[in-house]
Order: structure tokens, then sequence, then C-alpha cells
């Protein structure tokens, strides 16, 4: 049987900085088979280069859940 592998539907979040600065992120579970099996998520920093300018970093977070117990 072929393995299906799918995304839920992206939650989104917002961090807002104490200055008022909003920075956006968006999170998917990922599945096998229909049983979760980790997370992805894409944010941004917000972050000041050398040259004092405010730039964009963007990072993932990828997080596999452990193993279901019974060892399958």
């Amino acid at each position: 049987m072929a393995n299906t592998w799918t995304f839920d539907a992206p939650e989104d979040g917002l961090q807002t900085y104490a200055n008022g600065d909003q920075v956006p992120h968006r999170g998917w579970v990922v599945r096998l088979n229909g049983v979760a099996i980790g997370e992805l998520e894409t944010h941004l920093h917000k972050r000041y280069g050398p040259d004092a300018k405010l730039d964009v970093s963007f990072g993932i977070t990828a997080i596999v859940y452990s193993p279901p117990s019974g060892g399958k």
C-alpha cells in the first residue's frame, strides 16, 4: 500500500515587538497516512544588520514527534 503524506491547514500567528512592529509565522501539522508525525513552521525575525538598517531573517522549524507507544 502506498503511503500518503499530507499537511493540515496552515495556522498563522503574529509576534508583536515592544515598539509595535509585527512579524508573522505560519505552521502546519505533517501527517503520514492520517497520523500526525510532526510540524513545520516558517517565521520571520526582526533584526538589524551591521549597517544598522532593518533586515529580514527567515527561519524554519521542523519538529518530528516521538514514535507512538508500542514502537510502531
